[in-house]
Order: structure tokens, then sequence, then C-alpha cells
């Protein structure tokens, strides 16, 4: 007969769940009935009973019953009920108990007069000019305290955020009257003088003063604002100069001024990036790289990086130099190598280039660059090489509301750029290109689009390299066919390319745990040589997301429409946006 082993450390473990569990389906709850939802919610976020026993003492009952009418009434009167009838009782049943709240809100409370007043330098600050216009309090509708509260808030953060630190807020009042059901608001602030930025200071040991002075985006004698502090210390963080950075303040009363100290502390000089993935497109993926963050006092650093993988590898450097605006203006110089081997085409690449890179004030960034190209390549039965010079220019713009997983966000580029024959180049063409892709919330998951499109006006296409044809196919276009494997092709059925391209897709994925999600998808698209020869495939299926530690994961399940294949594997990473 088996032995019987007791543990008695997972016997107390499983008592405790039950007992848990026990309690949680036999603890007292609260039921809210008349009013509407508004006022129902108020009420429920104004009584908690959650911490108190099932077996509720007689004797407290009374007191409990008392401080559920109060705390019922002030959640009534946060939205203008003054003079609502409430009842309050228990009601005991399976070895606990609820509270049953029942109340008539009766006539609500409207407010008849709003007088919000700025006096003092700040009365002709459009910034206060603007919480008039968008106050949340107004005449002739129901009174909501929190409204009146944010209002005052708003007037004193806005005066403090402003410089002006001698403000008082000299008035501010809520008159009801439950009887006659009307409110009357009176808020004054005097803000007294506005105070001015006094000497900057920025200590730190990685950039010549006059650089990094570059990245403070006020002067001494501007009026202050908090907002360009924050400024100053995200374009520090940003500019990847430095590990922290601190801003201390002290305003001078005497001289209404307010000296600033900034305590930059530097990055290390060097760092590494070792990383490993995998995408069905080109296969495991290796990759490493080397960054010195400061090469010398003028912010000049360069990265390099080597990319190893079944299909394509490569290796490349970049050189960068600040210009007059370092985080928003710059010069990179650049260099790579790049090998790649697919189903339809082997190619060696070489590039050198230079491109002056603008974050416009708006928010887009304008690349302007010059790229030198010699490729080898084979397609097909054709085997060639280039030699291209081209002159491109691009914008491009990305908005989120998360790094990794946004919900609502939008990126948008697009690129141009053109070979001459006779300018150090073996075929003449212009190129244009353009991707978008947006995401927005919809029915509890994310929905998203992407479209992207390319056209090149050359006069052969056998005459253009790999880097300038289009393919379409694979994680990143049209899933459910293989990478590179849709597009025009030769008289042997060879796919070679072609001049123009267009692909989306449209998806829907909804999380079921915090960081896994089902999704659904249809992708669309092709390249083409005219449009007489266009012929749009589709892929369609369903997959699951993954949020990693290293990023977000795809892996889906893809169905051709032509097909040619029942279904097919895609596995990618890689932000949304």
């Amino acid at each position: 007969m088996p032995r019987i082993r007791i543990q008695p450390g997972r016997i107390l473990a499983l008592l405790a769940l039950l007992w848990a569990g026990q309690a949680m389906a036999n603890s007292p709850t609260v039921r809210v009935s008349g009013g509407d939802d508004a006022v129902q919610d108020n009420i429920r976020a104004h009584i908690s009973v959650s911490s108190e026993p099932c077996d509720l003492p007689a004797w407290r009952e009374r007191a409990m019953l008392r401080n559920a009418r109060q705390n019922a009434d002030r959640g009534l009167r946060a939205l203008g009920y003054y003079r609502a009838q409430i009842d309050a009782r228990l009601e005991r049943d399976n070895g606990c108990w609820r509270l049953l709240v029942d109340v008539e809100p009766g006539q609500r409370v409207i407010v008849r007069e709003v007088n919000v007043r700025v006096t003092g330098e700040a009365e002709e600050d459009n910034a206060f000019r603007q919480i008039f216009v968008n106050r949340r309090i107004r005449e002739n509708e129901p009174l909501i305290h929190s409204h009146y509260e944010d209002t005052k808030n708003l007037l004193v953060r806005t005066a403090a955020d402003r410089g002006y630190f001698e403000s008082r807020l000299r008035e501010h009042r809520l008159e009801v009257d439950a009887d006659a059901g009307e409110a009357r608001i009176h808020l004054w602030l005097d803000s007294g003088p506005r105070y001015r930025f006094g000497s900057v200071t920025l200590e730190q040991d990685v950039l010549n003063d006059d650089l990094a002075y570059r990245f403070i985006p006020f002067t001494e004698g501007d009026y202050y604002d908090s907002r360009q502090l924050i400024s100053l210390q995200q374009s520090l963080n940003a500019s990847g100069y430095y590990a922290s950075v601190r801003i201390d303040t002290d305003p001078d009363e005497e001289a209404l001024r307010v000296p600033v100290h900034v305590t930059a502390t530097p990055r290390a000089r060097h760092g590494y990036m070792a990383g490993i993935g995998f995408s069905t497109d080109i296969g495991p993926r290796l990759r490493l790289g080397y960054e010195n963050r400061r090469v010398n006092r003028r912010g000049h650093r360069y990265n390099t990086e080597l990319e190893a993988s079944p299909v394509r590898s490569g290796a490349g450097i970049n050189y960068e130099i600040p210009l007059d605006d370092p985080n928003r203006e710059r010069i990179n110089l650049s260099s790579s190598f790049q090998q790649e081997e697919t189903s339809t085409s082997e190619s060696e690449r070489y590039r050198v280039g230079v491109a002056y890179l603008r974050e416009l004030r708006t928010g887009w960034i304008a690349t302007t660059s010059l790229e030198y190209e010699r490729e080898y390549f084979t397609i097909a039965s054709q085997r060639d090489r280039t030699d291209l010079l081209m002159p491109g220019f691009e914008l491009s713009r990305t908005r989120g509301n998360h790094p990794i997983y946004p919900t609502r966000g939008w990126t948008v580029s697009g690129k141009v750029r053109f070979a001459e024959e006779q300018a150090l180049s073996s075929v003449s063409f212009i190129q244009v290109r353009g991707r978008a892709k947006a995401v927005m919330p919809f029915l509890g998951g994310r929905v998203l689009t992407r479209v992207e499109g390319g056209a090149t006006e050359a006069d052969e296409v056998i005459e253009l390299p790999t880097s300038v044809r289009f393919f379409t196919g694979g994680d990143n276009t049209v899933r459910g066919y293989g990478y590179q494997r849709l597009g025009p092709r030769n008289d042997d059925g060879e796919v070679i390319g072609g001049r123009h391209m267009v692909a989306s897709s449209i998806e829907y994925d909804y999380l079921f745990l915090p960081s896994w999600a089902v999704a659904v998808f249809v992708d669309a698209g092709n390249a083409y040589d005219t449009l007489n020869d266009f012929e749009a495939l589709y892929g369609y299926g369903i997959g699951v997301r993954w949020r990693s530690p290293i990023g977000p994961i795809r892996i889906d399940v893809a169905r051709p429409s032509d097909g040619r294949d029942p279904f097919r594997l895609h596995v990618s990473m890689g932000p949304d946006l």
C-alpha cells in the first residue's frame, strides 16, 4: 500500500486560500437606488464598508448607518444636490450584510453667478485669459464642486508656474442657497509682480561651455516659465551626453529674479550592445554594437554596428556632429556594407553618405542627404553592377502615448531620391516612397492600420539595382507570402521586382492577459510596373502578441489569397510605431 506523505505547509496554505475565498465571497456590500448613474457612483465612492466585519455588532449598527447617510449626503452635495432625501438600512443575508441606500436627489443647485478675476501683472497674461475661456464652471449650469476646486487650483498653479511668486488668492467663496437652488462663485487672484530668469549656471564637464549652453531654451531676463525648465531638463536628458540632470532655483524677492543652477552628471563614455532576434524574413539575427558617446568636447560621437543572419549581414558606422541647436540639428556621416541573399535576388552593397537632420518646430524631422552607393546584384539570370549618386529628402514624424504598447498614435514618413546618369551614376531615376501607420482604441482593444507605397520613374526596370526595385511579401508587407516573393515576373516566372509598390494592412488585437494579446488581420498589396499589371494579393490570419522585456514579439499564422500555400508562419519583433 503506498504511503501518503502529509505536508503541513501545503495544508496550511490551502486552508488560507479557502479562508480568503470565503472572506471575499462573504463581505459587506453597498447597493444604491435612486438618481442617475453619476449620483449612484459618487455615493458609492464616498461610502466604504469593505473594512467592516460580517458580524457587525448591533451597538455599532446605528453609528455606521449615521456615517453612511452623512457620506452619501457629501457625495450628493459634490454634484449640487443639497436637498436630497436619504434612507440607509442594513439587510442581513448569507452570514453577512449589505447596506441599502435609497436616495431622492431632489432639486439640483444651479450656478447663477461666476465672478473670476485676476489683478496685478497677470491681468494681461494670455495664460490666464485661456483659463477664463476654458473654465469648467459656467453660469446657468449645475453646480459641481470639483469644477470649482479645479478652477481655484488652476489659478494658483498657473501663477506659480509663470513666476508670480507673490500671488495671493484674495477671495475664494462658494455661496449656496439651498432653498432657492442657486449658487454664486467668487474667485480673485492678486498675482503681484512676475519674476524673470536670473543668472544661469550649468555645472558639467562633458562639452564645451559654448555648446552646452545652447541646450538652454531661455536667457537671463526672460519671464520665468516652469515649462522652460522642464524643456531644459528634457533636452539635456535626451541629448545622450548626461546620465542625470538636476535643476535648482532660488527666487530673489528683492531683484524679482530666479537664478537657475543646473548640475549634469556625464554618462559613461563607452557603450556596448549585444542582441539576438528572430524573424521569418531573415531568420535568427545577431547584433553587436559599440558607441563612443563623446569623442571630444565639441559633442562629436559615433557608433558602429555588426549584424549577421542567414539572409542579411553587414556592418556600418555613423559619425554624428551637433550643430547650432544640438538637440534639433546635426550632421551624420555614415558608411556601411550589406550583403543580402533572398529567394529572388542576391546583392552586395557598399555605401557612404552624409545627411543633415533637423527637427522642425512642428515636431517633424527633415533629412537632406547625399549618398553614393555601389551595388553588385543578381536577379533571376541578370548579373550587374551599378553606381549611384543619390541626393534625397525625407520628412517623418511619430507620435504615440506609449513607447512599447501604444493605444493611440501614428507615424508618417515620406522620402524622395534620384540619380542622374550624367552625374556619377549608372542609371537615371527618380523615386518617391511613403508610409503611414496609425493605432487607435476600439472595443476594448486596438485597431492598427498601415498603408505604404512607392513609385519610380525609370526607363527600364532591369537597369535598377535591388535596392531601388520594389518587392513585397513577408512579415512587414503582405503576410501569407514569403519575403520579397511578390512582384513582376520575367518570362520564366521568376520574380524580378517592379517600379511601383502599394501595400496596406488592418489589424485588431485584444489584451486577454497583462502581457498577451490575440490578433486578427488582413494584409493586401503587390509590386508592379504599370497600373494595368497591378494585381492585389491578400493575406489574412490570426496571431498572438507578447509584450516581452525586450520589446513586442508577434507570432502570426497567415493564409495567402492565391492558395499557393495552405498557411505561413510569421515571427517578428519591433515597436508598433
